[in-house]
């Protein structure tokens, strides 16, 4: 079952090109975005190129005194989720001032409605905004986690509860699995890769959702369509906003004071559960009262009764294991990197084995149930901070090692 998906807005800071435009015209000629590396001092590495970034600055794409206070990596993606930003309410408003116009009104094109403009930067501001408190609450727990682990195994040695060898390995192990999490106000927990994607991507459908509304006031224009998707969420399966299945696929009354289309606040709009709340994959615009392309889908979705969504659910659940593994996997080879006691060096290389083997294994099991399921693997939702190429050739030797060291085929 071939899925559909509404893209809302691209951003991109590459080593090929720092705009969306520039990086697909570099893609077409084939440009190759390796090359010596530059930005810091090589000498003592065998490695002498990567793929940088280049002639990124941030006083063309940012607020310059916001800019000083991010690292450069945070400067990257905050440019990038601002073009974002800026390309979802081009796209959003390129739809809908096909329907106006072909009803004869004469729209403001975006970048000239002070109002809209204000709007996107509003909602990009808030994403912003969430990214900082990422960061300072993330920076908090990592300190912390990391002084209560040394004190654990400071404590451990002296009482004579475990050798030295032991202590390292289990506060090694400790803080790589228990990471550094985003919690919410609401409670709920979450990795700050996680965190971040969910943030942008909300961002980015809340900023053409306020638009498109916008855009509808100024037109006085009533209909709106919501498009649909097979999978969507259906919550506790009753008429409300958190059962997406419910409201998608159809087209609303703005004020609700139509006869004939219900009013557009039942996909509640707004809310986190809601129409373009939290991770929600729909989108709406103007409509024209007829035309509705996402009807049949939607009746599809129904027939499935959920079995699509809960398929996908299933999935997310392998994906954040895999990203959980990773980042031990990645801890753990920092830890035998920078250990020089042999005999815990030791010790902590036969744990990265394990569990490099471990990745191994979710690795497959991954691409099997997608393969089964009749799923696209999304490898963007495997990734995590910091893992590369080397990381990754480095998993794969060790998982190597164990599976020779226990026989394994």
């Amino acid at each position: 079952m071939k899925r559909r998906v509404v893209v809302t807005g691209l951003g991109a800071v590459t080593p090929i090109g720092n705009t969306v435009d520039v990086f697909w015209d570099e893609i077409k000629k084939g440009t190759v975005g390796i090359g010596p590396i530059t930005q810091f001092d090589v000498s003592d590495y065998k490695v002498k190129i990567a793929a940088q970034v280049k002639g990124f600055d941030a006083r063309e794409r940012l607020d310059f005194k916001s800019a000083k206070r991010m690292e450069l990596f945070t400067q990257y993606a905050a440019a990038a989720a601002k073009e974002a930003f800026e390309d979802a309410g081009i796209t959003a408003m390129n739809y809908d001032d096909k329907v106006y116009k072909a009803a004869g009104l004469s729209p403001v094109p975006l970048e000239q409605s002070p109002a809209m403009i204000r709007l996107m930067e509003r909602n990009m501001l808030a994403t912003m905004g969430e990214w900082k408190n990422f960061t300072r609450t993330t920076a908090n727990a990592a300190q912390r986690l990391y002084i209560e682990q040394c004190d654990l195994a400071y404590n451990h040695v002296m009482t004579g509860a475990v050798g030295y060898t032991q202590a390292i390995k289990e506060a090694v192990n400790n803080v790589v699995s228990d990471g550094v999490t985003v919690t919410y106000p609401s409670g709920r927990k979450d990795t700050i890769e996680t965190a971040v994607a969910r943030s942008v991507r909300t961002g980015v459908a809340q900023a053409t959702g306020d638009i498109s509304l916008k855009r509808m006031e100024e037109m006085d224009w009533d209909l709106v369509l919501v498009s649909a998707h097979i999978g969507a969420r259906t919550g506790d399966g009753g008429e409300n906003p958190g059962n997406h299945s419910f409201w998608q696929g159809k087209i609303y009354s703005r004020s609700g004071k139509s006869k004939k289309f219900p009013p557009f606040s039942l996909t509640g709009y707004g809310t986190a559960s809601g129409l373009s709340g939290v991770n929600c994959r729909h989108s709406f615009g103007a409509s024209d009262g007829e035309f509705n392309p996402y009807a049949e889908l939607s009746a599809q979705d129904k027939v499935d009764k959920g079995k699509q969504y809960e398929k996908e659910q299933r999935q997310r659940t392998y994906e954040r294991r895999i990203r959980k593994t990773k980042r031990e996997v990645l801890g753990m080879q920092a830890a035998v990197d920078n250990c020089n006691d042999e005999q815990t060096r030791f010790a902590l290389q036969q744990d990265l084995d394990r569990k490099s083997y471990l990745l191994q294994k979710q690795n497959a099991a991954y691409k099997d149930y997608c393969k089964q399921n009749d799923l696209r693997e999304l490898q963007d939702r495997l990734m995590i901070a910091k893992w590369n190429r080397q990381n990754a050739a480095k998993a794969r030797g060790a998982a190597k090692r164990y599976k020779t060291a226990k026989g394994i085929d």
